[in-house]
């Protein structure tokens, strides 16, 4: 694989070589060729491959839901690199399987306590923006996360231009043998980042205990600005930090 150079980028195929601009959006160029798709789905040489690549579409499409299912996460916390971060870490939650043979290990019968502390923004990270430390209450039927007060202008790393700030928690129930999945919020108004002591801010969510659901709790954490008034999301969304907390 080898980088493009010069002021004309390409993309396409020429020849035996197929230039492309990757996610990165630097210019590549390769060279066709390799195993052919039949000797790697029929050849015994290959059942390592095969194993590695069913694990690979169950780990990506496991982490597409995932990220769908908190949506509500997605859209205001991502660094850019979101996909391919949670399709790593999903990866490594597939390989501690110790149910399912090599080449069926699912997801959800991994050790998903891997997923704790997953950081939604490379960019943003919540104990990074947070400078206190938010206190948990893991019970049987319910989820609390409580923000002790705190003076915001000293204790949030807040990007220029934000005047206000919201935390959020966010429970996402997936049932990944069904394909299914359902999420709810809990949140509070805007508050204003000013050197003046905040009081504590508890969030709580309910456990529903539907059979064959996982539940992620995640707490996230938004930058607004305002005018006359009206509170607006930042254009950035790699300042807002979100961090998956709890599952269970």
């Amino acid at each position: 694989m080898a980088k493009q150079a010069g002021y004309i980028k390409l993309e396409g195929t020429m020849g035996d070589l197929t230039f492309y601009k990757n996610r990165d959006g630097k210019f590549i160029a390769r060279r066709k060729g390799g195993v052919t798709k039949k000797r790697i789905q029929n050849d015994p040489k290959y059942q390592r491959t095969r194993e590695n690549l069913i694990e690979f579409a169950e780990s990506a499409a496991s982490a597409k839901f995932l990220k769908n299912a908190f949506r509500e996460i997605e859209l205001k916390s991502n660094g850019g690199k979101l996909h391919n971060r949670l399709y790593s870490m999903v990866m490594k939650v597939v390989k501690t399987d110790t149910v399912n043979v090599r080449g069926e290990r699912k997801f959800d019968q991994g050790d998903l306590s891997l997923m704790v502390g997953f950081q939604f923004s490379e960019k943003a990270v919540l104990n990074n923006v947070v400078k206190v430390k938010p206190t948990i209450l893991d019970e049987a039927g319910s989820f609390s996360v409580t923000i002790p007060e705190l003076v915001p202008s000293k204790y949030l790393l807040y990007s220029q231009g934000s005047t206000f700030y919201r935390f959020s928690l966010i429970r996402a129930g997936i049932d990944f043998a069904q394909q299914d999945y359902t999420s709810e919020i809990a949140t509070i108004e805007p508050l204003p980042i000013q050197n003046v002591m905040a009081p504590a801010v508890t969030l709580t969510l309910p456990k529903p205990a539907i059979e064959g659901e996982k539940y992620f709790f995640a707490l996230a954490l938004e930058f607004f600005l305002d005018v006359n008034g009206d509170k607006y999301d930042l254009n950035d969304l790699a300042q807002n930090p979100a961090a998956i907390l709890s599952v269970s």
